[in-house]
């Protein structure tokens, strides 16, 4: 039995209609949603004293997010699965810095963390994925299914065949073939949909109700929503000033969802912190939630516009982790950004390798596709005015391009072909700064 004072560490609490469950087991079997208003949106909060926070903060060089073990919904320490995720750099990126100078007359701090840098699968999923494991493992629970457009899916399969729970993946047809290999190698099942990410998570859905698996609910799922709050943690430890402005690409949208949630539950104890502005960024490719905003933004943003959205049906992407086509998460997402004062940023994917290979160039990061969405991000909004001179940016950056094979072929630049040693000559590394800089910023 566990005692009485450990079973009462944290409850879920419907942010409809206030509805408290008690725990984690009890959440599974309500089937991750409200047993009074059918809400599968609840948050987690604990019965803690945030004193002991500060405390942890201001220690150095933790192993993992677990670091942050008491503010996190597992009970006993020894249900942890983890491969040191979460306790990743956040690095000053000084050629951002200098650029903002020399182009646009700005002096910035430019912060990028790092989840590439993630001890798991090497992406931004990791975090949630090993908090995942850990409650099953506690729990009891030995099947789940989630459908994936790759870094998800990947990062569950890992951590749960660490777990021996028995993960089930819907993928959509366009999904990286890497990563429904690192997925198989796991042992883990993969179904490869014939469709769109929505058709993949409409047979996932379909699949949990036939053998009554339990299945990710998403972007707002607590578990995700509690690993990624620590973010905020974080950052209060590693950054001299927390930041003022945030830029990641954006998909479904859990990570300034996480932020909120992290900010909220910290108020006693940080009364100043609020949200950074918010730039959320995504491509020509797949941009559902920059059309919603730029049609709200031309009409003053009327009451209710969060609600209103398009839904992009099977979306072309060079980026599939990113090809969400309907965006069911941004009526919270938007309504966040509004009130940070922030913004939804397309930029185009024709610009996708420039950005990758000045990047790689610059910094020695070669960055995934999704994560040169994000990096991209920051040019666009120095072009249009939205950052302040003075300001702290941070750049999430969410993978490297280990699964993304096709991306980093594409970065080859410096080859030649030879037939003879006359044709080979030494080269400068420096000739080759204007020609990739002109190149990311060349209409």
């Amino acid at each position: 039995m566990l005692r009485i004072k450990i079973q009462h560490k944290y409850h879920l609490a419907c942010t409809g209609c206030g509805h408290v469950t008690p725990n984690f087991w009890t959440w599974f079997e309500q089937n991750q949603q409200c047993p009074k208003c059918g809400s599968k949106h609840s948050e987690v909060w604990y019965n803690r004293r945030y004193q002991r926070l500060p405390r942890l903060i201001g220690r150095r060089n933790p192993n993992s997010f677990w670091h942050y073990f008491p503010f996190l919904p597992l009970l006993r320490r020894r249900h942890i699965i983890s491969k040191g995720e979460g306790a990743i750099p956040v690095e000053q990126w000084t050629f951002l810095e200098e650029f903002a100078k020399e182009k646009y007359g700005l002096d910035l701090n430019v912060h990028v963390y790092r989840n590439d840098l993630n001890g798991g699968t090497g992406t931004f999923k990791d975090i949630a994925a090993s908090l995942a494991a850990s409650l099953f493992n506690e729990i009891g629970i030995n099947q789940y299914c989630i459908a994936s457009t790759g870094n998800s899916a990947t990062a569950y399969a890992k951590y749960l065949s660490l777990a021996k729970v028995n993960c089930s993946v819907f993928m959509p047809e366009d999904a990286i073939k890497t990563s429904e290999a690192t997925i198989s190698s796991y042992g883990q099942q993969v179904f490869r949909v014939m469709g769109d990410y929505a058709k993949a998570k409409e047979i996932a859905a379909g699949y949990a109700r036939l053998h009554n698996i339990p299945i990710s609910t998403g972007n707002i799922d607590p578990i995700r929503v509690e690993a990624k709050k620590t973010m905020v943690f974080e950052w209060l430890r590693q950054m001299d000033k927390f930041p003022d402005v945030y830029i990641q690409a954006v998909s479904g949208g859990t990570g300034p969802i996480a932020i909120d949630k992290g900010i909220r539950e910290i108020k006693q104890v940080y009364p100043e912190l609020k949200n950074p502005r918010f730039l959320l960024i995504q491509t020509d490719g797949c941009d559902p939630m920059v059309q919603a905003w730029e049609d709200a933004e031309a009409v003053g943003f009327p009451e209710g516009f969060e609600k209103k959205y398009p839904i992009i049906d099977n979306p072309q992407t060079e980026v599939p982790t990113l090809a969400t086509g309907n965006p069911a998460t941004y009526p919270i997402v938007a309504k966040l950004v509004k009130e940070s004062g922030g913004s939804f940023l397309r930029m185009r994917e024709k610009k996708l390798v420039s950005v990758g290979k000045l990047t790689a160039y610059e910094q020695k990061v070669i960055p995934g596709p999704a994560s040169a969405v994000s990096i991209a991000g920051f040019f666009v909004a120095l072009r249009k005015n939205l950052i302040k001179n003075g300001e702290t940016v941070l750049l999430n950056i969410g993978e490297g391009p280990n699964r993304a094979p096709y991306f980093l072929e594409q970065m080859i630049y410096t080859s030649h072909n030879v037939y003879n040693v006359d044709e080979c000559a030494p080269h400068s590394i420096d000739d080759y700064r204007s020609q990739l800089w002109n190149e990311v910023m060349r209409d």
